[in-house]
C-alpha cells in the first residue's frame, strides 16, 4: 500500500522560478527547506523552495567565489528582512551593507548566498526559488507544517482516523519517519504512527469561504486516464489493496471525483489563483482601528435632540473616496462586553454649524433612527475583533458612534 504524501527520492538541484512557503523539509545532514511538495511521481518527490538554509561536507563544495559586499539597494525584500532581524548589516543608513557570495558544488552554482559557516563544514543561507529532487528514505528526516499565525482566518486541517476508530484533527505539524504529528486545537502537538492512519479528510478552517479560498496550492492528479484539477479532500487507506483504496478530488465546479490509489501515476502542486487568505488584526478591548489605520475618540455630549462632538482630533483619519462614488470602509474593534449578535458602534454622517463663530460637529437621532449606513458585513473572529464592512457614498464627515460610551470614532472620506 502507497501513501501519496510521501514518495520521495534522490538528491539534485535546480533553478526554479517561483515559490510560496507551505512546509519545510529538514534534511538529514541539516539542511531546512521552506517551500512546498510540487510534484510526486512514484518514489520521485519535487520540492520547491523559496528559501534554504543549506549544509555540505566541504569535499562536495568545488568552491566559493564571486564574493562581495552588497548596498542595501542592490538587496531585495528578503535579504533586507534577514540582515536587519539578524544584525547583519555593515555600516550605516544607506551605506549599509550585506557581503554574499556563489558557492559552487558539482551539480550547481547556488548565486547570491550568505556563508554562515567554513571549514568541514559549508553553511550558507538560500534566498532564491530553487527545486530539489529529494530521497525521503536516505535524505528527509522530516516534513513539517508552516503553523498558521494567530491572525490567520482561513487554511486547511486534516483530520486522521486511525484504526482503532480514534480521530485527531487540527493542523498539520509533522511527517517523520514512521509517524503523523498535529496542533490539536489547544495548541498541543498530538503524535502517532503513520501506519495506524486509514483516512485523511481535509477540510477548511473558515466557514465563510470556500475550500479554494483557503489552500494556496491545487492538486493535480494524473491517472492511467487523464488529469484532474481540484483540492484532495480525503484520502481512504482502509484496505491493504491499493485497488481497493483511494482519495477524493474536490473540483472548482463543487464536483467530486474518486480516484483510485492504484490508477495514480503522479500527483503535483501548482499555485492556486482563487486563494484569498484572511488575516486578523489582534486587539485589546476597547480598541478600534478603521482600513487598519489607527483612529482617535471624541467625546459626544446632548444638546437638544442632537449630538454634538466635543472636538475634532488634531490628526483626523481620512479615507480616499472612491471613483465610483462607494467607498469600502472597514471598521474592527473589541468589545469584550458587547452581547453576541449586537454592534457596538453606529455609522452616521456628520454635519456642520456655525456656533458663536465656531464649527460645530453634530448628528442627531433621528440620524441613528433612520441608519442611512448599515453594514453589509458583520463578523466577529475567534480572538474576538468584530469586523464591520460599509459602502459610503460622495464625501464628508462621519463618525462611528458609541452610544454606551458616549463616545465617537470621527473620520473623513476626501
Amino acid at each position: 500500500m502507497k501513501k501519496i504524501f510521501s514518495m520521495f527520492m534522490a538528491l539534485t538541484m535546480t533553478v526554479a522560478a517561483q515559490a510560496i512557503v507551505v512546509e519545510s523539509l529538514v534534511l538529514k545532514n541539516g539542511t531546512v527547506l521552506h517551500g512546498y511538495i510540487q510534484k510526486q511521481n512514484g518514489d520521485l518527490c519535487t520540492f520547491l523552495s523559496d528559501n534554504a538554509l543549506v549544509i555540505l561536507n566541504n569535499k562536495d563544495v568545488v568552491g566559493i567565489s564571486n564574493e562581495r559586499a552588497y548596498r542595501i539597494s542592490e538587496l531585495n525584500d528578503a535579504w533586507k528582512q534577514w540582515a536587519e532581524k539578524n544584525d547583519a548589516f555593515e555600516g550605516l543608513g544607506d551605506n549599509r551593507t550585506l557581503t554574499l557570495c556563489d558557492v559552487t558544488t558539482k551539480d550547481r552554482t547556488a548565486g547570491m548566498v550568505k556563508v554562515l559557516e567554513r571549514g568541514a563544514t559549508i553553511k550558507y543561507l538560500e534566498m532564491t526559488p530553487t527545486t530539489y529532487i529529494v530521497s525521503w528514505e536516505k535524505e528527509v528526516r522530516m516534513k513539517r507544517g508552516e503553523r498558521r499565525k494567530k491572525t490567520a482566518l482561513s487554511g486547511i486541517n486534516v483530520k486522521y482516523q486511525l484504526k482503532s476508530g480514534m480521530e485527531y484533527q487540527g493542523q498539520f505539524a509533522e511527517d517523520a519517519d514512521s509517524t503523523l504529528s498535529v496542533y490539536l486545537e489547544n495548541g498541543v502537538m498530538q503524535t502517532f504512527k503513520t501506519g495506524d492512519v486509514v483516512k485523511y479528510s481535509y477540510y477548511p478552517v473558515n466557514p465563510n469561504q470556500t475550500i479554494f479560498e483557503q489552500s494556496p496550492l491545487l492538486d493535480v492528479v494524473r491517472t492511467k486516464h487523464g488529469e484532474n484539477v481540484g483540492v484532495i479532500i480525503e484520502e481512504n487507506y482502509a484496505s491493504n489493496k491499493d485497488e481497493e483504496n483511494y482519495l477524493l478530488l474536490q473540483q472548482q465546479t463543487g464536483a467530486i471525483q474518486s480516484i483510485k490509489i492504484s490508477e495514480l501515476v503522479e500527483t503535483r502542486k501548482q499555485v492556486n489563483p482563487a486563494y484569498d487568505p484572511k488575516f486578523d488584526i489582534l486587539l485589546k478591548d476597547g480598541d478600534v482601528v478603521i482600513d487598519r489605520q489607527e483612529v482617535a475618540k471624541v467625546k459626544i455630549k446632548e444638546k437638544n435632540d442632537d449630538l454634538v462632538l466635543d472636538s475634532l482630533p488634531s490628526k483626523l483619519m481620512e479615507v480616499k473616496a472612491a471613483a465610483d462614488n462607494a467607498t469600502h470602509i472597514t471598521v474592527e474593534y473589541r468589545n469584550d462586553r458587547q452581547a453576541s449578535g449586537t454592534t457596538a458602534f453606529q455609522l452616521v454622517r456628520v454635519q456642520t454649524r456655525k456656533v458663536k463663530k465656531e464649527n460645530e460637529c453634530f448628528f442627531t437621532y433621528k440620524d441613528l433612527v433612520n441608519a442611512l449606513y448599515r453594514p453589509q458585513r458583520v463578523e466577529t473572529s475567534v480572538n474576538h475583533t468584530t469586523k464591520m464592512e460599509y459602502v459610503v457614498g460622495g464625501k464628508g464627515l462621519f463618525v462611528l458612534y458609541d452610544a454606551e460610551h458616549k463616545r465617537g470614532v470621527p473620520f473623513r472620506v476626501k
